[in-house]
C-alpha cells in the first residue's frame, strides 16, 4: 500500500508560520508537502505546545492512527507503555522544553492496536523571526526490525559464550550465615591447586585474586544486592601462572537462608587470544613494531596537545634499497629475517619516547619526538642509515642492506598527521631517486613526482590499451573433502618490454592516481569471462573472488558495471566474490555498508580479506553484509610453533560460525596446518601447499579434471 493512499483525513496543508509565508516559503509549500507526503519516514508537526498539528501518511501506514485522531494531542500519550524507558523519555522532554534539538535517540512508541515499535527519533525546533519556537518537526525511523536483529544476534553471542565456557566451569554457594564457602567438585582444576587449598571464606576468596583485581571484586560482593553482576578477573597459581577467570553471581532469596551464588569459569585462552588480537591490530606481526594505525593514532594524539612554543617533532620514512633481490635469491623466510634486524637496530638507534613502525613490506617509520633542535636530525638519519648497513649474518650468508630515508619536519611541514606522512612520503621519493644511502628533507618542490615514478606512472596509463595486464588464478579448496570450490582471481603486469612489476609498487600507484577504477574493472570483466569458460567445462558450482579497493567501493558506478559484466556472461548470484580489506571496510563503516549492499543487490557475494591484521571492529563487522571471513596467513604460517596462532585460529573459526559466515584460510603450506584447520571446522583453504597461482588455461585444466571431463 502506497503511503499517500492510506493516509485518512483528507488534504491538509502543513503549518507554516506567518513570518516565514512573508518571506515567500508558503509559494513553496505543495513541493515541501510532496517530499514530507511521500518519504518512508514517519514526520510529526507539532505546535510550541507540543500538540499535534500534522502526520504524513507513513505515520498512519506504520502506527495506524489517523491524522483527525491525533491531531491536538501530545506524542507523548503514543510512548507510554512497558518497555518505555523513563530516562531517554525524560531526557527528551527536557531538551524539547528548553527548545534544543533531539538527535538520534532510540525509544520505544506503540501502535494503535497497543502493539510496540522501535523508533529512532530526531526532532527540530522551528523559530519564528522573534526567535521564539513555534513548532517542532520530528522525524522517526522505523528501526524495529533492525532492533530485534541485533538483540537477536547479542544473544546468540551470549549462549555462544555461555556453551564454551561449560567445560571449564565450577561453582559456589556463600551461606551470608554460615560465612561458609562451598565450592562444586572440580573446582580446584579451575582455581588451581588441592581440594584442601579451596578457600572457605569470601576474604580468602579475595585474597586469591591479583591486586589490581580486588577491589573490583569487592565491589560486586558489596553490590549483589542490587542485581546480578559479571567481572573477570586474575589469579595466580603456585606455579607462578596467571589465569583469566570469570564470575556470575547473584542473590539467592529462594528460601529462609540468603546465600550468594555464582559460576566460576577459566577463560584464560580466550583472553590471551583477545590480547594477542588486540596487539596485533597495533603491532607489525612480523617485527613486533608498531603498524600504521598505531603510528597515525600517536601522531594525531601528540599534534592534538601541541602549542605554540612545544619542542617539535620529525618524521623518518625509511625504505630499504633492492630488498626484492633477497626475496628471490635466498627466499622469504630470508627476507623475514632481515626486516626483524633492522626493527632491531632502528629500535636500537632512537630515544625510548620516539616510535618505530613497520607500514609493510620494506617500509619503515621513526617518529621522533620533542626535539628541541632540528639540526639533530640529519646526524641521527645518517647513524640510522650506518646501522643498517652493518653486515648481518643471515641463512649463512653475510649480507649487506642499503637504505633511502626521506624525512618531514613539525611544525615546517605540515600540521597533521596526514600532511607530515604525504610530505616524508615525498621526501623518500625524491631520496629513492637520487640512489642508495640517501637522506633528503622535504621540499615543496618535491610535490612533483619523481622521474622514475612519473615514468612508472606513464607505462601504467598505457598497460590497458596495449594489454599488459594477465590474471592468475589460485584455487580455493572445501576444507573437508578437497573439493574445489572456485578461485582468487590476482592481477599481474608485464610491460611490452617484458619488465614484471609487482602488484605490490603498480597497485598503491594506480589508486593514487586514479587509475585502479578502470583497472578494477577490466579485472571484474575478465574474471566473469573466464569463469564462463569454466562453466562451460562443468564448473558452473565453481565462485570467482577479485580484490576491491576504497576507491572502487566507494564509486557510485560500480554495481551498474558489475550488474552488466553479470549478465553478459550468465553469473548466478553471489558466484562474483568481492573482497576488501578490514581497514577498507572500517574506513566509513556506515558509507561502506550502504555500497556493499546495493552491491550485494547486483548479485555478489562479500569476503573480510587479511581479518585480524587492522582495526577490528566487532560491533561493526557484524552488521556488515559479507558471508565470509579470510583469516590471514599471518595467524596460519606459525601454527605448528605458536599455541597463541593455534587459539586465535580455532576463537576466528567458532565466531566465524557463531555470525553464520563460513571462514576461509589463506596461506595453508603444510600438510599439520591444513589437518588442524580442518579439525578446527575451517571451511575453505587456499594456499601454495593446495595450489600455486595459475594462467588461465592451467585453471581450466584444473576445471575439467574436478568435473570429470
Amino acid at each position: 500500500m502506497r503511503p499517500d493512499k492510506a493516509h485518512k483525513g483528507g488534504e491538509v496543508e502543513l503549518p507554516i508560520d506567518d513570518t516565514a509565508a512573508a518571506c515567500g516559503a508558503g509559494c513553496h509549500a505543495a513541493k515541501y508537502r510532496l517530499v514530507v507526503e511521500h518519504t518512508h519516514n514517519m514526520v510529526v508537526i507539532t505546535d510550541r505546545y507540543r500538540r499535534i498539528e500534522y502526520v504524513n501518511p507513513a505515520y498512519t501506514v506504520v502506527t495506524g492512527w489517523a491524522l483527525s485522531e491525533v491531531v491536538g494531542r501530545q506524542p507523548g500519550e503514543f510512548l507510554h507503555g512497558p518497555l518505555t524507558c523513563r530516562t531517554t523519555l525524560n531526557l527528551i522532554r527536557d531538551k524539547v522544553r528548553a527548545g534544543e534539538p533531539v538527535e538520534q535517540a532510540e525509544l520505544v512508541n506503540y501502535r494503535k492496536d497497543g502493539s510496540p515499535y522501535w523508533v529512532q527519533l530526531n526532532i527540530q525546533p522551528v523559530r519564528g523571526a522573534d526567535g521564539e519556537v513555534c513548532h517542532f518537526v520530528a522525524v522517526q525511523a522505523d528501526v524495529t526490525a533492525q532492533r530485534r536483529a541485533r538483540e537477536a544476534l547479542e544473544a546468540g553471542e551470549r549462549r555462544m559464550r555461555e556453551a564454551l565456557s561449560l567445560a571449564r566451569m565450577a561453582g559456589f554457594e556463600y551461606a551470608l550465615s554460615e560465612h561458609v564457602m562451598h565450592w562444586t567438585p572440580g573446582a580446584e582444576a579451575i582455581l588451581g591447586g588441592g581440594a584442601d587449598e579451596l578457600p572457605r571464606h569470601l576474604d580468602a576468596h579475595i585474597a586469591r585474586v591479583e591486586p589490581q583485581d580486588r577491589g573490583t571484586l569487592q565491589a560486586a560482593y558489596r553490590e549483589v544486592e542490587r542485581g546480578p553482576y559479571e567481572i573477570e578477573y586474575r589469579v595466580r597459581e603456585a606455579s607462578g601462572r596467571t589465569k583469566w577467570l570469570r564470575e556470575r553471581g547473584y542473590l539467592d532469596r529462594r528460601d529462609a537462608t540468603l546465600r550468594l551464588s555464582a559460576l566460576v569459569c577459566d577463560v584464560t585462552d580466550g583472553r590471551l587470544a583477545q590480547d594477542r588480537i588486540d596487539y596485533l591490530s597495533w603491532h607489525d606481526t612480523l617485527t613486533g613494531l608498531a603498524n600504521r594505525e598505531q603510528l597515525q593514532s600517536v601522531l594525531r594524539q601528540r599534534l592534538s596537545r601541541r602549542s605554540d612554543g612545544s619542542p617539535g617533532m620529525a618524521l623518518l620514512f625509511i625504505d630499504l634499497d633492492r630488498f626484492k633481490t633477497i626475496n628471490d635469491s635466498l627466499g622469504h623466510s630470508a627476507g623475514d629475517e632481515v626486516l626483524k634486524l633492522i626493527a632491531q637496530r632502528l629500535k636500537a638507534a632512537v630515544r625510548s619516547d620516539d616510535l618505530v613502525a613497520r607500514l609493510g613490506g620494506d617500509e619503515f617509520v621513526v617518529l621522533l619526538v620533542e626535539l628541541h633542535d632540528e639540526t639533530v636530525v640529519a646526524p641521527l638519519a645518517a647513524k640510522m642509515l650506518a646501522a643498517l648497513a652493518e653486515p648481518m649474518r643471515v641463512h649463512d650468508h653475510d649480507l649487506h642492506v642499503a637504505a633511502s630515508i626521506g624525512l618531514s619536519l613539525y611544525p615546517d611541514h605540515g600540521g597533521s598527521a596526514a600532511e607530515l606522512m604525504r610530505h616524508a612520503d615525498a621526501a623518500l621519493h625524491a631520496a629513492k631517486a637520487v640512489g642508495q644511502g640517501a637522506v633528503v628533507t622535504f621540499r615543496p618542490e618535491l610535490h612533483a613526482l619523481s622521474a622514475q615514478r612519473f615514468a612508472l606512472e606513464s607505462k601504467l596509463r598505457q598497460a590497458l590499451p596495449q594489454q599488459e595486464f594477465s590474471l592468475r588464478f589460485q584455487p580455493q579448496f572445501a576444507a573437508c573433502g578437497g573439493v574445489l570450490l572456485g578461485f582468487e582471481a590476482l592481477i599481474r603486469w608485464t610491460t611490452s618490454a617484458g619488465e614484471a612489476v609487482p602488484p605490490d609498487q603498480f597497485i598503491p600507484l594506480a589508486e593514487q592516481t586514479g587509475l585502479i577504477r578502470h583497472i578494477g574493472d577490466w579485472v571484474a570483466r575478465e574474471a566473469c569471462r573466464h569463469w564462463r569458460t569454466w562453466a562451460d567445462a562443468g564448473g558452473k558450482h565453481l565462485r570467482i573472488a577479485i580484490n576491491l579497493s576504497a576507491d572502487e567501493l566507494h564509486d557510485v558506478a560500480l554495481p551498474e558495471r558489475l550488474s552488466a559484466h553479470l549478465q553478459t556472461y550468465g553469473l548466478p548470484p553471489g558466484t562474483l566474490e568481492l573482497e576488501l580489506t578490514e581497514s577498507v571496510a572500517m574506513r566509513d563503516p556506515a558509507r561502506c555498508i550502504e555500497q556493499m549492499n546495493r552491491l550485494r543487490e547486483a548479485g555478489v557475494s562479500w569476503a573480510v580479506d587479511d581479518f585480524g591484521t587492522g582495526y577490528s571492529s566487532l560491533a561493526y563487522l557484524k552488521t556488515l553484509p559479507i558471508q565470509r571471513i579470510k583469516l590471514d596467513r599471518a595467524f596460519v604460517k606459525d601454527l605448528e610453533r605458536s599455541a597463541n596462532d593455534r587459539a586465535i585460529c580455532s576463537a576466528a573459526i567458532e565466531m566465524a560460525h557463531a555470525l553464520g559466515l563460513e571462514l576461509v584460510a589463506e596461506g595453508i603450506e603444510t600438510e599439520a596446518q591444513r589437518q588442524f584447520l580442518a579439525c578446527q571446522g575451517c571451511d575453505v583453504m587456499q594456499g601454495y601447499y593446495l595450489g600455486r597461482p595459475e594462467t588461465a588455461d592451467d585453471a581450466l585444466a584444473r576445471v575439467r579434471s574436478h568435473a570429470g571431463g
